[in-house]
């Protein structure tokens, strides 16, 4: 990844303008990792913490429950950014959705890099914090939610992340498969899909193949999803 790239992704990430010589120290700690469709990424140090910048592609964060179990704990879009976790009680993989372009740092590196502006510090800790919260709220929409309010909550942040308005409402085109939504959602593929048939037929959304949505009424699916509107 070039100096360049590196300042595009904070500007987009965070609102800021990265200084050249911040972004070549960055540079100088990273390194890239590609990922092609359904593979696996290999990072240097299985002992060390990473903080991915994703500059092209989707890709999505896996728990590993044993029993060829797992969970999809995030979705990953381009110009995210996370912590790839270390856990002893759970073992965490990264995976391309597509093939996936990112950039690695080692985590303590960063930090250490980045606490010498504090405008940057500052803002990459308030975007931890959004991630924690997220995280939080995960918890809650699996633990509490019944199937329709976590497709509905599934499909809110979707459109918040990636969403377009149109004349029709909200479109989305998703990179992710019900499959891999059911895996995010703690349900079966079967319970998803008729979770999207229950609100298309309610008028909330409408959907064109596997992969196009429409949300038609976002203060309904807010409603829906026991979201505040």
């Amino acid at each position: 990844m070039s100096d360049n790239d590196l300042q595009r992704l904070f500007a987009a990430l965070l609102h800021l303008d990265l200084p050249k010589s911040m972004a070549s120290r960055l540079c100088a700690l990273g390194g890239d990792v590609d990922i092609k469709c359904g593979a696996v990424a290999e990072l240097d140090d299985p002992a060390v913490r990473f903080i991915v910048f994703v500059a092209e592609g989707v890709a999505k964060f896996v728990g590993h429950l044993g029993n060829d179990r797992e969970q999809v704990v995030a979705f990953l879009l381009a110009n995210d950014l996370t912590v790839f976790p270390r856990s002893d009680a759970v073992p965490y993989s990264l995976h391309g959705i597509t093939d996936c372009r990112l950039f690695a740092f080692p985590a303590d590196a960063f930090i250490r890099t980045i606490a010498a502006d504090p405008d940057l510090a500052k803002a990459v800790c308030e975007h931890m914090f959004v991630a924690f919260d997220q995280s939080r709220d995960m918890s809650v929409l699996l633990g509490r939610k019944t199937a329709q309010e976590r497709v509905a909550t599934f499909l809110t942040s979707m459109a918040e992340r990636i969403g377009k308005q149109n004349d029709d409402g909200v479109s989305l085109s998703l990179p992710i498969s019900r499959r891999e939504i059911a895996d995010s959602l703690g349900l079966t593929i079967e319970t998803v899909s008729r979770q999207f048939t229950e609100l298309r037929e309610l008028g909330i959304i409408d959907t064109n193949g596997r992969s196009d949505v429409t949300i038609l009424d976002r203060l309904r699916i807010r409603e829906v999803a026991a979201l505040p509107c």
